[in-house]
């Protein structure tokens, strides 16, 4: 649970987080490029590359959220068009302020570059610049002087004098050199503190050529690691033998003169620089403002997708809730937060729907028992030998089970939702049944029992019927029910038995005088035959031969009679006594004395081997007699 909040959590905010942390570096590189021009030529790909990747990024987020949301409003989802109006509310307070703010940015940035770049600005750059140069200039003279006194101390000297003397020269005036040359460019004497790195410094061709038509030179140098220097020349003549030659000195200037002419000279090609870029420069700054309009543009449009779905979130789970509850899902559960003011609403309707979905329960559980109970009197009716039939109020046929159709020989539980009447109107064999019913149809009111006698096809039955009231709430009648009973077989059985009793009491009465005729006419043989002979022995043995011969098949014709008494061949099947004593007992619960009979049976008895005809007929038997053996005063017995 905890992991798929965590999960939840991250899809919500990493999107936002990540392209937040790339427009926050975006910008930063944008303000770094824009105030230092040094850096705007490294980071310019840089930006192209991350501000077109942010706007792809946008770009899409935007495409999927505005798909999104215009399928779910042609779909008609929940929250959709509330969620839209929300979108375009944020749209318009957002765009209206940036569109106002970006057309004034625009004028500004124009017309703002144009006044610093006003053409007196670049004049006086340009003044401050000369100025400088005069200044330079005018020092670079005073070195002239200096170098033209020590040309008048070279004449008539050798040279090592004449190197001691620029020597001497030279470290009094702070010339980083002072050079002696030939009319030939070769040097004649050069002092200096650092040949090394002023020897490239020094251009002789330069110099003769420009002091071919003067006597004297005076020119300022820059030099990229060592400053501005004032370079001076003039002709000189030298030595024993006064030849002609160049003498030239490179001098510097103070290092305050040095940084402001430098100064002077950077801010006006700076400035020259931008004047020559102005209309570069104002599209730039135009450029890298339209770069973050579209950026907090296009960034305003996806947090307004986001934050309208977020915002309407609530709205929509209470409208798919109601929806799903409307549909009879009272399952459905409202995410609750306790960051929002809509979560005592989703409580209330979380608390709605558990006590909705309880009452369901109930009557779910209340169905399903009423079912079970269905179920349970379906299994009964149909197992009952007694046909059951029951009616409403109106005499039309609800339940029938299937022993009715094989006790009326009819496909009775066809005609459910018939009239009662109307069916056994139509069926000849079921107007005698109708007959009989009829008192009891007409006065339902009453329980009511009685036989009554079918015929049809030359089979002979006779029915046991009980009817009886359906109570409903309230003390309004419902319906009614009918049991019947086929007793023919309990009727024929009671006949069978009663004339077998008399066959057997006869049989044996007449049996009786037979053994002792019997035994007399053999003992009549036995004794006379000792004494009589001839004729008279013979007619004796001839006639008490006929008597015991006729007494014997007396005899034989007297237990054939006497085995119509005997009990039939027995029929043993599995019967459930508990079952076969509960519909005996249910024909004689309406009886004239008014006895209740009530059954203790033991439920967890096995099916057992009986003959059902038998038991049954000794069921009836005993409670038969039973009720006849109590007196009819003695109502309330049980």
């Amino acid at each position: 649970m905890a992991a798929d909040s965590l999960k939840k959590v991250l899809f919500r905010w990493l999107p936002i987080t990540f392209i937040g942390i790339l427009l926050i570096i975006s910008l930063s590189f944008l303000h770094v490029a824009m105030n230092d021009p040094e850096y705007s030529d490294r980071y310019t790909n840089a930006l192209i590359y991350l501000n077109g990747f942010i706007l792809l990024l946008l770009g899409i987020a935007i495409l999927v959220n505005l798909v999104r949301i215009i399928y779910q409003w042609h779909m008609r989802q929940a929250g959709s068009r509330f969620t839209l109006r929300l979108m375009v509310g944020f749209l318009v307070l957002t765009l209206l302020p940036v569109i106002v703010v970006s057309i004034f940015s625009m004028n500004f940035i124009g017309k703002n570059i144009s006044k610093q770049l006003d053409g007196q600005i670049e004049s006086a750059l340009d003044d401050a610049v000369e100025l400088s140069r005069l200044s330079l200039s005018a020092r670079s003279r005073g070195h002239l002087q200096q170098l033209f006194l020590l040309g008048d101390r070279l004449a008539g000297k050798n040279k090592l004098e004449i190197a001691a003397i620029m020597d001497s020269w030279r470290a009094r005036s702070g010339a980083y050199e002072a050079i002696l040359l030939s009319n030939d460019f070769s040097y004649v004497i050069n002092s200096n503190d650092s040949l090394g790195s002023l020897v490239s410094m020094f251009a002789g061709n330069d110099l003769f050529k420009d002091l071919s038509g003067n006597r004297t030179l005076s020119r300022i140098e820059t030099s990229a690691g060592e400053g501005i220097f004032s370079r001076v020349a003039i002709r000189v003549v030298y030595g024993i033998d006064n030849e002609s030659g160049v003498l030239t000195a490179l001098l510097p200037f103070s290092a305050r003169e040095q940084v402001l002419s430098q100064r002077v000279a950077t801010v006006r090609d700076d400035y020259k620089e931008i004047g020559f870029g102005r209309g570069v420069l104002r599209q730039a700054f135009r450029v890298a403002l339209a770069v973050i309009i579209v950026l907090s543009v296009l960034f305003a449009l996806w947090a307004a997708f986001i934050f309208s779905r977020r915002l309407t979130q609530p709205v929509r789970d209470l409208v798919e809730g109601t929806l799903a509850v409307a549909s009879g899902d009272l399952e459905k559960k409202l995410p609750v937060s306790d960051r929002d003011d809509f979560s005592l609403l989703a409580r209330s309707f979380n608390t709605m729907t558990k006590r909705l979905s309880n009452v369901q329960d109930e009557r779910e559980q209340a169905r399903m028992q009423l079912q079970q109970e269905h179920d349970y009197l379906d299994v009964v009716l149909g197992h009952l030998s007694s046909g059951v039939v029951t009616l409403d109020e109106n005499m039309i046929i609800r339940r029938v089970n299937a022993s009715a159709d094989r006790i009326l020989n009819g496909p009775m539980q066809e005609q459910a939702g018939k009239d009662f009447e109307e069916v056994c109107e139509q069926v000849a064999v079921l107007k005698p049944f109708l007959q009989a019913l009829r008192p009891w149809l007409e006065n339902p009111d009453q329980d009511w029992q009685s036989e009554v006698d079918l015929s049809a096809a030359g089979h002979r039955k006779i029915l046991m019927c009980r009817g009886a009231n359906l109570p409903e709430n309230d003390m309004k009648q419902q319906g009614y029910v009918l049991v019947f009973e086929d007793v023919s077989d309990v009727l024929q059985a009671e006949h069978d038995a009663a004339w077998g009793e008399v066959a057997r009491r006869l049989a044996h009465e007449i049996k009786n005088p037979l053994t002792p005729i019997q035994l007399s006419a053999e003992r009549l043989s036995r004794k006379l035959g000792k004494v009589v002979d001839g004729e008279s022995e013979t007619f004796l043995n001839r006639m008490t031969g006929t008597i015991i011969q006729q007494v014997d098949t007396l005899k034989q014709m007297v237990n054939a009679f006497s085995d119509y008494a005997k009990a039939p061949a027995l029929m043993v099947r599995p019967v459930s006594l508990n079952q076969l004593i509960t519909e005996v007992t249910a024909l004689y619960q309406e009886n004239e004395q008014q006895v209740e009979l009530l059954l203790a049976l033991d439920n967890d008895l096995p099916l057992l081997q009986l003959d059902q005809h038998r038991v049954r007929q000794l069921l009836v038997n005993l409670i038969k007699n039973a009720l006849e053996a109590i007196e009819t005063d003695a109502t309330g017995m049980n």
